[in-house]
């Protein structure tokens, strides 16, 4: 995959963003059509470096995993990213797809229902709401 310029270059990104937020992250600008695996790709000096991150560990599978990157994976992915319904309370082919592989391959035997959320603060939110009705 080859890095969209968008009007900006590499150069200019923590600038740019320093104009209107807190820009105090890492000292590159990561290339995500050139990351691959447990590699970043610094788009500011063309170097890579060994990814110890994993954004916080939501990069389970590294960079641009090739069969996330797939054309059918990225038509389905972008289908549901572009749209991103609440899934909570309205169901599409595309989620039940999704849970049901998700299903045959990662749930345990104890584990016979799951629930999505979109993070970890709306995650102990519900958390606390379950364990709240619970103790009522």
């Amino acid at each position: 995959m080859e890095e969209k310029n968008l009007g900006l270059l590499p150069a200019d990104v923590h600038s740019t963003l320093k104009k209107y937020m807190l820009a105090d992250g890492l000292d590159l600008v990561m290339d995500l059509g050139r990351s691959r695996g447990s590699r970043i790709f610094n788009s500011r000096d063309n170097s890579w470096y060994l990814d110890f991150f994993g954004c916080f560990a939501t990069i389970a599978l590294g960079y641009n995993h090739p069969r996330m990157c797939s054309p059918e994976a990225v038509e389905v992915l972008g289908l549901a990213a572009v749209q991103k319904p609440s899934n909570s309370d309205v169901y599409s082919v595309e989620m039940a797809a999704f849970v049901d592989t998700l299903g045959l391959v990662a749930f345990p035997e104890f584990m016979k229902h799951v629930f999505f959320i979109d993070g970890g603060a709306l995650a102990v939110e519900n958390a606390m709401k379950a364990a709240f009705d619970w103790k009522v």
